[in-house]
């Protein structure tokens, strides 16, 4: 199967990576933020379906596709950045103040249970890691490169199906960090003023990752 030496270097590799602030883990903490650690960790439901069907996907071959198809790439990199510049704005939008608050006031977590239903924000997770094409090439890309080859070794779907599942799980360590810091912060006096700039900051980071996903690869083929 996968040996121990493979472990030694794969597990802080996921784990750097997965505790990088990327879209995911913004919208974590957001939500422990806006909406209680509690609804901040079922939320996570929806960012590992997505990642399960990617790495599905990934073993039974799509990865390959990704790699030869530009293509189907670009198609998937223009929804996805489209997708996450639009719910970055949405959530900048939603941050803005209601005419009856009190920006002196300490926020309540719970202010509004609409926006704290878990099944809304588990679709809000879905959606992120779903429309980010990035995420699944981190499956097609990252985790090949630890698969052992020899003849000797396990055949590369389960490795891959394994080191998958052990990225998801250091990818919910790093989520539940960034749900608790969201937390810790709302739960110490912030003012409602302090929790929309907190909210507003998270969705205008969520918005530039999916502009600099667009440009990022414009720039490249403006210059071949």
């Amino acid at each position: 199967m996968v040996t121990w030496a493979q472990l030694a270097v794969f597990i802080p590799a996921a784990v750097a990576v997965a505790a990088s602030p990327g879209a995911n883990n913004l919208l974590a903490f957001r939500n422990g933020l806006r909406s209680g650690f509690t609804n901040a960790v079922l939320a996570l439901v929806g960012r590992f379906t997505a990642f399960v069907i990617m790495l599905g996907m990934v073993i039974a071959g799509l990865g390959t596709v990704l790699h030869t198809s530009q293509l189907t790439f670009e198609v998937l990199r223009i929804v996805g950045a489209a997708v996450m510049v639009a719910m970055g704005l949405w959530i900048i939008w939603s941050a803005r103040a209601k005419p009856t608050e009190d920006d002196s006031e300490t926020a309540s977590t719970h202010r509004n249970a609409a926006n704290s239903s878990p099944v809304k924000l588990a679709i809000q997770e879905f959606i992120t890691a779903a429309a980010n094409p990035k995420a699944l090439l981190l499956f097609t890309a990252f985790l090949p490169p630890f698969v052992n080859t020899t003849p000797s070794a396990t055949s590369a779907g389960a490795q891959l199906a394994l080191l998958g599942a052990l990225y998801i799980a250091c990818e919910a360590a790093t989520a539940l960090a960034w749900a608790g810091s969201g937390r810790f912060l709302a739960t110490h006096g912030i003012t409602r003023r302090t929790l929309r700039r907190l909210e507003q900051a998270s969705g205008a980071a969520l918005a530039t990752f999916g502009g600099g996903l667009a440009a990022t690869d414009l720039s490249r083929e403006l210059q071949n």
